[in-house]
């Protein structure tokens, strides 16, 4: 019983929390995948956002490994294919080639 009270007393808490506190606590339910550890609110180096979906920069304190998280509030559930180890290699081998450096082709994910 008390299992179920801290779980209502959990949902109350996060309804009013604001958005960014939401946003942290979700995050730090994610594993970094370069060493597992759990992200923490300090982790969160930029916020994009746009109409439906926030796009949130981390980078991982324990191996200072980069990563990025789409969370998507759209109303339309979309059927993603999972990316391949191949296209993640293949979209840095196509940023090292580029003529500027990554901060300046997604400005608005340099913080």
């Amino acid at each position: 019983m008390n299992d179920v009270r801290r779980e209502a007393q959990d949902l109350r808490s996060r309804r009013s929390m604001s958005w960014i506190d939401q946003l942290i606590h979700h995050l730090e339910q994610v594993t970094c995948s370069g060493c597992g550890e759990y992200y923490h609110g300090g982790d969160i180096a930029a916020v994009v956002t746009e109409p439906s979906r926030l796009i949130v920069r981390l980078r991982c304190r324990s191996c200072s490994q980069d990563g990025i998280a789409i969370l998507d509030f759209g109303t339309t559930p979309v059927d993603v294919v999972p990316i391949t180890a191949d296209e993640v290699l293949d979209c840095h081998d196509l940023l090292a080639r580029a003529a500027r450096p990554p901060s300046e082709l997604f400005p608005s994910l340099a913080a």
